[in-house]
């Protein structure tokens, strides 16, 4: 997909498994056109142009690229590559991976752009930006767009801007927030679809945090993870919840931008099915052997999966006997899934698909094992892509012998997995619900590599 700003042309490989995935979205396009007359106004005016760039949510990366060009083309000598630079950051790794191969693809040198998987706001601590520009995802719920009016103007140098582009529906949501916020309001436009503002910079006679301007406790500053995102920024908790799957009662918050908030999915639903049809002699894991779980969203299954295994075995051999991975493409949905694991000790890990990662889910063990006794996997399946084939490599690669894997899958994509089943492989259940399938099989002697 081409797409022309200021006067130059750039091309974008967009994907099926990313917002707009069909074209340019026409929010971007408007953010953009604002972007360039500011610019224009900003050269009239003998303003700088800035310097650290932040794209938060960048998808494919359309907006932090053109940033980046066009600040590379303007041929001041204040602009050379190392003395500015643009950061784009997104929840999903599938995002920073096009994002990164954008880049290269519009010779971008890699000093000028980094691309990273991290939450709207995230990044190092105390990181300061002249620009942040944002095609905010109307999704994310308004108490997290409140905070990033908040933290955003925050998170600015003297002089800095936030640009960001909204749907219209929560334009007024976000004037009411930067108004709350006493942000000097520099500039809005009103688009068919969209609308633009350009805020900031938050004054040194801004409101104290946790006062009732500012609902969130804690200083504003980028967004940190490391296991802590819901005890450190409740703006992203949903709600805590009580749940019933295959007649084992748990408890688990819920966290925005991640499915699964109100119950959890037919395919969840599935598998611990299958799971008590297994039975826990079936599975075999070892003692302190491993469990990878594959797209863990919210977190029911491995938190269901511990109330299945108290009841199973004595409670003192629950807790501490096994590694745990999670893996997943949304790192929001590590963070999650890891905080309902309670004490658990749960090594997370962002990456695409068990193929593409599979060094780094082997590495994740000991040295002396390398392989997982249990894999239960909720793979997302991209359009118009097969990973069929590259799923089952994951798991002749990842799962020790006589280990099991459960994945459960959309049923059109189930009964092609199946078929795919390569040899060495047992076949040891099958759980139908709603739409969904579960498949259990065995990994024989001299199959995991």
């Amino acid at each position: 997909m081409s797409f022309k700003f200021r006067g130059k042309v750039f091309s974008f490989a967009l994907s099926q498994g990313l917002f707009s995935s069909a074209g340019i979205d026409t929010g971007t396009e408007f953010l953009l056109k604002v972007l360039s007359r500011q610019w224009d106004a900003a050269k009239r005016q003998g303003k700088p142009l800035p310097q650290t760039v932040l794209d938060a949510g960048c998808g494919v990366g359309v907006i932090g690229i053109c940033v980046a060009g066009a600040l590379l083309a303007q041929g001041d000598s204040t602009l050379l590559p190392g003395s500015f630079h643009v950061r784009c950051q997104d929840r999903d790794e599938l995002a920073n991976i096009i994002t990164e191969y954008n880049a290269q693809k519009n010779h971008i040198p890699p000093g000028l752009l980094s691309s990273r998987t991290e939450p709207l706001l995230g990044g190092p601590l105390h990181a300061r930006w002249d620009l942040i520009v944002s095609n905010i995802p109307a999704k994310a719920g308004k108490p997290v767009l409140a905070d990033f009016i908040f933290r955003s103007a925050a998170l600015l140098n003297p002089g800095g801007s936030v640009l960001i582009v909204v749907v219209n529906p929560l334009s007024d949501f976000v004037r009411s927030q930067i108004a709350q916020a006493k942000v000097p309001l520099q500039y809005e436009e009103q688009g068919r679809e969209h609308k633009v503002f350009m805020y900031g910079p938050l004054g040194s006679a801004s409101f104290p945090y946790g006062s009732m301007a500012y609902p969130f406790e804690g200083p504003l500053e980028p967004v940190q993870g490391a296991g802590h995102l819901l005890r450190d920024y409740p703006m992203y908790h949903r709600r805590r919840g009580d749940y019933v799957m295959e007649g084992l009662a748990y408890s688990l918050d819920t966290i925005q931008g991640v499915a699964d908030f109100d119950t959890p999915s037919e395919a969840v639903q599935a598998a611990a099915k299958l799971m008590t049809r297994l039975k826990g002699e079936k599975l075999r894991v070892s003692p302190q052997g491993s469990i990878l779980i594959y797209e863990p969203g919210q977190g029911h299954f491995p938190r269901w999966f511990l109330a299945y295994l108290a009841q199973e075995k004595k409670p003192e051999e629950v807790s501490w006997m096994y590694r745990w991975v999670f893996f997943s493409r949304n790192i929001l949905a590590l963070e999650a899934s890891r905080h309902n694991m309670s004490h658990e000790t749960v090594l997370t890990i962002p990456g695409l698909d068990l193929s593409v990662n599979r060094k780094s889910l082997a590495a994740a063990l000991e040295p002396e094992s390398r392989a997982y006794d249990l894999i239960v996997g909720f793979p997302q399946f991209v359009p118009q892509t097969d990973r069929i084939i590259p799923l089952w490599e994951g798991l002749q690669e990842l799962l020790s012998p006589g280990g099991v894997g459960i994945m459960a899958l959309p049923a059109s994509e189930a009964e092609r997995f199946d078929r795919k089943k390569p040899p060495g492989f047992h076949r040891l259940g099958d759980c139908k619900r709603h739409g969904f399938r579960a498949l259990g099989y065995r990994v024989l002697p001299g199959v995991s590599s």
